[in-house]
């Protein structure tokens, strides 16, 4: 299949709208995220080569996937073996095995993450371990330890796989994260602090000027800690976002710019664009100009993308994602419940200022503040 461009979405994990630690030097919260993206589809990548802390070359024969390959049809997946589904990108995500031994004097860099060789010849990923709750297990059985253990561990990295929710569409197909890969980027760092750019206040759920969508491009952001302190620039993201970590600069050379609609309409359910105060959003925001992105609460409830209404729940709903192993060990939030998932970040803003919306998870309800996924177009 060949497709001349892509949007990705990602999906994130914040367990609330503060940022906490993370395994990511210049991350404080979960997220996932989406773009625009074209190209061949293949599997691109080869081995890869770089430069080590200790200056030797380092080389493994994990192939970074800068292309788009189409998982065979049949493929099973968040929205059943009906869907399209692909890989694209890389992040860590499973938990080291116990037979694997990491070489942290050969490394390379990636955005805001270095990944160490590891003695089966791929990357990982070293995280200080900091679960949301003692009850959490890895994907091998271990227990994912609290920060008072000052665990460390590490995650392999692996290709990111997307559901296309357009797979019909000739050009800017909207590929979503299947799980939420990280957690912890706070919506924005200060939920009581407005701002003033451009001589209009600006409040802390505005997207257009949040710290996720920030963190998503690898953009800076405004930054005021109280309604006496000066305002300032955070550049802690410029160039080291999740698009410049999780896409080498080939793959992020396929992915477009996405104009994102962020009216108050966009905030509203899909099959009911006046549900939320009739129609009206004060703290909707201008729209903006992404190559990575959050889904709104009209784009999470629309039917032509396999997602149910916005009242319904239940196990096999299309909006549930379930946490890697490495966004666990990032504070994800993830039910212990079978069959449910964790919560996760919409860019749609409340008709009160309090928080963006998130889905929960298995209802459909977005009125939760704690996760994300993340979107991009291809």
């Amino acid at each position: 299949m060949k497709i001349s461009r892509i949007g990705i979405v990602a999906v994130l994990s914040a367990a609330m709208i503060f940022g906490f630690a993370s395994c990511d030097p210049n991350v404080s919260g979960g997220d996932s995220g989406g773009s625009t993206v074209g190209g061949e589809s293949d599997s691109g990548g080869g081995t890869v080569g770089g430069e080590s802390d200790s200056g030797g070359s380092v080389e493994a024969t994990y192939q970074f996937h800068s292309t788009v390959t189409y998982l065979e049809a049949g493929t099973d997946g968040t929205a059943g073996t009906e869907a399209t589904y692909c890989t694209f990108g890389d992040w860590p995500q499973t938990v080291k095995a116990e037979s694997v031994t990491v070489d942290e004097t050969k490394s390379v860099s990636m955005g805001s993450m270095t990944y160490y060789l590891g003695s089966d010849n791929n990357y990982y990923a070293k995280c200080t371990e900091n679960a949301y709750a003692n009850s959490y297990t890895y994907s091998n059985g271990d227990t994912v330890a609290q920060t008072s253990a000052n665990s460390v561990k590490y995650f392999k990295v692996e290709p990111i796989k997307w559901r296309v929710l357009n797979p019909s569409a000739e050009e800017n197909k909207i590929l979503l994260a299947e799980n939420i890969l990280t957690a912890n980027v706070a919506y924005y760092d200060y939920y009581n602090v407005n701002r003033t750019i451009s001589s209009a206040t600006v409040y802390p759920n505005n997207y257009e000027h949040s710290k996720i969508r920030a963190y998503l491009n690898g953009l800076s952001y405004e930054v005021k800690a109280s309604d006496s302190a000066e305002q300032t620039t955070d550049s802690t993201y410029n160039g080291k976002g999740f698009l410049q970590t999780a896409f080498t600069e080939s793959a992020q050379a396929l992915i477009a710019t996405t104009t994102v609609d962020n009216s108050a309409a966009s905030t509203n359910p899909e099959s009911n664009a006046s549900k939320w105060d009739n129609g009206n959003n004060t703290y909707a925001c201008d729209n903006t100009s992404d190559k990575i992105f959050l889904l709104s609460e009209k784009e999470a409830t629309t039917s032509d993308y396999g997602f149910t209404e916005y009242n319904q729940s239940g196990t096999g709903n299309s909006r549930i994602r379930v946490t890697t192993d490495y966004a666990k060990a990032n504070y994800a939030y993830q039910s212990t419940t079978a069959g449910y998932g964790g919560w996760w970040w919409l860019r749609s803003p409340s008709i009160v200022l309090v928080t963006t919306r998130a889905t929960s998870t298995t209802t459909a309800t977005p009125i939760a503040t704690s996760m994300l996924t993340i979107c991009t177009a291809v």
